[in-house]
């Protein structure tokens, strides 16, 4: 008999004690409506001990995620936490075994999550799939650029949430593996966590174009979320954070990281900026997975993908055919191929068709085997960019 059981109760009083235990989390009045907005949206289990009291937990949020067009379910895990008696003990083992079990009898495709540690989480088939820039800036340091017109206006939530919204989910970077956001999602991550301060950008036609999302404190300007659709919208709201250099000591800006770094178009870039690991992705049914695959089907023929060494979701393992032709592709699970094969482990393939690490990088840190003609055929289907996620549970 197991002592991992999928609560009933969102947010009880006894999930309440363990957060702010494990978390340092105040219960104050907003943190506790915003766990219970997001309990109640997610999938919450717990490990109990033989008298009954919460040992361990663990939180699952389910979520949308775009991915070059092709809408993937996704669980979020989050607020992982035991008390330090229980620890050491399996507990979270078990319910990290029942979530994956559960998500994929569920058709959920892929989770994401936010690790303390990426060798504890490597075991349960994730890997280091996100990364994030990183700008910690003197105020006066932040680059600078051109006047342009259009106009800037400060709004409640209220009135900014649906043009953030829309501006949010038409721009290309959140295309490539970031969370198609729910409303009740939004509360939590810009209503619930802080006062922030929502800002629009509208051209002289008075059609929005870009969206800012910050907050003042403590000598910081600290921008949440940045979002433009022109460039006179990004350079419109660039002169708008630099109007604060005087009233603040440091601009803080932290986004996810695609490659591109906007500071080479300042006339005088920045000494000193980080890009960091992020958060960690993994791929609960691989077979799922490869058969809503956005392929780019640029060229028709056909190969194969053996995954091989996951533990904790073994019905991944095997072999997989993927043939393209006619502008269609097919994928059938089978325990032989005459195509040329690729294999790799579990973390290597969500990083392979996530585009977070190359096939050519994944080869020469012998991180995979591949044979040259699979190898071609995965290379020309892969849709470009690096994975971006915006999103933290």
């Amino acid at each position: 008999m197991t002592d991992v059981k999928k609560m009933t109760e969102f947010g009880s009083q006894e999930v309440l004690d363990l957060v702010s235990y494990a978390f340092q989390w105040e219960l104050n009045e907003t943190n506790i409506k915003r766990y219970r907005k997001l309990a109640e949206n997610s999938w919450n289990y717990g490990s109990y001990d033989g008298d009954g009291k919460l040992a361990s937990q663990i939180m699952a949020t389910i979520f949308d995620v775009n991915f070059h067009g092709t809408s993937y379910p996704m669980a979020g895990i989050g607020f992982v936490a035991s008390y330090p008696e229980y620890r050491s003990q399996g507990r979270i083992d078990r319910i990290m075994k029942q979530i994956i079990k559960d998500c994929y009898e569920q058709k959920i495709v892929l989770s994401y999550l936010a690790p303390f540690s990426f060798a504890f989480y490597r075991r349960y088939g994730y890997e280091y799939t996100f990364e994030r820039t990183v700008y910690e800036v003197d105020a006066h340091q932040w680059p600078d650029g051109k006047k342009v017109n259009g106009t800037i206006q400060r709004m409640n939530w209220e009135e900014a949430q649906p043009i953030i919204h829309e501006i949010y989910h038409q721009l290309p970077r959140h295309q490539k593996g970031g969370l198609i956001r729910q409303p009740w999602w939004e509360e939590i991550k810009f209503v619930l966590r802080r006062p922030y301060t929502f800002a629009i950008y509208r051209n002289e036609a008075g059609v929005p174009e870009g969206y800012l999302i910050y907050f003042i404190e403590g000598g910081r300007f600290d921008i949440q979320e940045w979002g433009y659709l022109t460039a006179n919208a990004y350079q419109g709201f660039n002169r708008f954070i630099v109007s604060h250099a005087d009233s603040v000591a440091q601009i803080n800006y932290r986004p996810g990281f695609d490659g591109e770094v906007l500071q080479a178009n300042a006339a005088k870039p920045l000494a000193h900026y980080q890009v960091r690991p992020d958060m960690m992705a993994r791929v609960i049914d691989v077979e799922g997975f490869l058969k809503s695959y956005p392929f780019t089907l640029k060229k028709a023929g056909g190969f194969a993908i053996e995954i091989q060494g996951d533990e904790y979701a073994p019905w991944n393992n095997g072999c997989y055919e993927v043939t393209i032709e006619n502008a269609q592709h097919q994928v059938t699970k089978t325990t032989a191929t005459k195509l040329p094969k690729a294999t790799l482990s579990i973390q290597r393939f969500v990083q392979l068709f996530l585009q977070a690490q190359s096939l050519d990088s994944l080869v020469f840190f012998q991180q995979m085997e591949t044979e040259k003609e699979a190898a071609v055929m995965i290379q020309e289907n892969l849709p470009d960019g690096k994975p971006i996620l915006e999103d933290y549970f």
